[in-house]
């Protein structure tokens, strides 16, 4: 797997900023290895600011674009970047800087079969160190009569598990963390509901794909603290996501 990193520079238009990235060449693609964080469009409007949950949740029902802070704070936009919400992706004055594009459904779907597929995905493309642990363990399959058949399991009871199938085992703590070979560096910047509930740092990263799947949903792809799988699904589109670029 061939995972190239450059450093580029874009203006962005109307703001006089100049905004320092790096990027990652990830199969045939180049990506971006941070979330989006501009308030403006590519034709130097503003973006509106949801500042508050009333101000969020007005702007979704209004089909109207918006941004916000995880939190509403700052701090969290200077780590995972800030959530749109997809109004904010499908608007026509572009929501990317020139030269990127907010991906396709397809396009997320030509990076995870480069990595492997969804099942191991994940893993190369979460960033090695913010993730949140999570435990497992506390029970297990009773080992005597794991192999017994349906038949035998009518005749004879099983003293270890009482007939439960399962007996205690010793809990474990597992690093949520990846191994982000891919050069990806997914965030766990978690996401914000149409109602405006946020939810998700930590432990979650979502982000928007410019697909729509109907009237009312769009695809988006997200990495989880549990596993290795880079999941595909249709969220709400008053929903709060992050957004990942890819070059033209």
């Amino acid at each position: 797997m061939k995972a190239t990193l450059t450093l580029f520079l874009f203006v962005l238009i109307g703001t006089g900023s100049t905004i320092f990235s790096q990027t990652v060449t990830i199969g045939t693609q180049v990506w971006m290895t941070k979330n989006l964080d501009v308030a403006t469009f590519r034709n130097g409007d503003p973006i509106p600011e949801a500042k508050t949950k009333e101000e969020w949740t007005k702007a979704g029902q209004n089909k109207q674009p918006a941004w916000c802070y995880y939190d509403n704070d700052p701090a969290n936009g200077a780590k995972y970047g800030k959530l749109y919400n997809w109004f904010a992706v499908n608007d026509p004055r572009g929501l990317a800087p020139i030269g990127y594009h907010v991906p396709t459904d397809p396009e997320w779907t030509k990076l995870t079969d480069f990595l492997g597929g969804i099942g191991v995905a994940g893993a190369k493309m979460k960033s090695k160190s913010g993730w949140n642990s999570y435990t497992s363990g506390g029970s297990k399959t009773c080992p005597k009569c794991a192999n017994w058949n349906a038949e035998y399991r009518r005749k004879v009871p099983c003293h270890t598990c009482q007939d439960t199938r399962s007996v205690s085992a010793p809990k474990v703590t597992n690093s949520g963390n990846g191994t982000n070979t891919s050069g990806f560096t997914g965030l766990q910047g978690g996401g914000r509901t149409g109602s405006g509930a946020f939810g998700g740092q930590g432990n979650d990263g979502w982000w928007w794909s410019a697909s729509e799947g109907n009237a009312d949903d769009a695809y988006l792809r997200g990495l989880d603290k549990h596993d290795n799988y880079l999941f595909g699904s249709n969220y709400d589109e008053e929903e709060g996501c992050s957004v990942r670029c890819l070059r033209d």
